[in-house]
């Protein structure tokens, strides 16, 4: 398995571990009758610094179980698969980012609320982009 293929698993690994817990205690406090607004930025921010140092431990005991791709610049084909995850990833972005806005409009809520609907969009468009390439690196094409 290539450095570009830990580091994607890598990715999905944090973005799970961290994001499914997160989003579980967020929904219990956004959901109280007495709402603390702290608490939920306070959640946020540390939901957001934990996927940062998780995602920087996993990337550098990735490149540290695979030495021989350190050096070794990215390629055509490195690019063509950077770009195909990139392209779905953004599509998908996209279109969950119109739903939600749709939902917004249509839909009475909290701000905090739709904010973190745009969050999961971005973290479920990041997880797919990280699938596809994995996909494709498993393919080789």
């Amino acid at each position: 398995m290539s450095f570009r293929e830990k580091k994607a698993w890598a990715t999905i690994f944090a973005l799970l571990v961290v994001f499914v817990p997160y989003y579980i205690f967020m929904v219990r406090a956004y959901h109280q009758s007495n709402t603390n607004f702290f608490y939920l930025v306070h959640l946020a921010a540390l939901a957001l610094s934990t996927f940062v140092v998780l995602e920087v431990i996993l990337v550098l005991a990735a490149r540290k179980l695979s030495p021989e791709d350190i050096g070794i610049a990215k390629d055509e084909r490195d690019q063509l698969f950077a770009f195909r995850a990139a392209r779905a990833a953004y599509v998908t972005l996209i279109t969950l980012l119109i739903v939600v806005t749709f939902l917004m409009i249509y839909i009475e809520g909290g701000s905090w609320g739709w904010g973190m609907l745009y969050l999961a969009a971005i973290i479920c468009s990041e997880i797919l982009r990280a699938s596809v390439l994995i996909v494709q690196y498993r393919r080789g094409y």
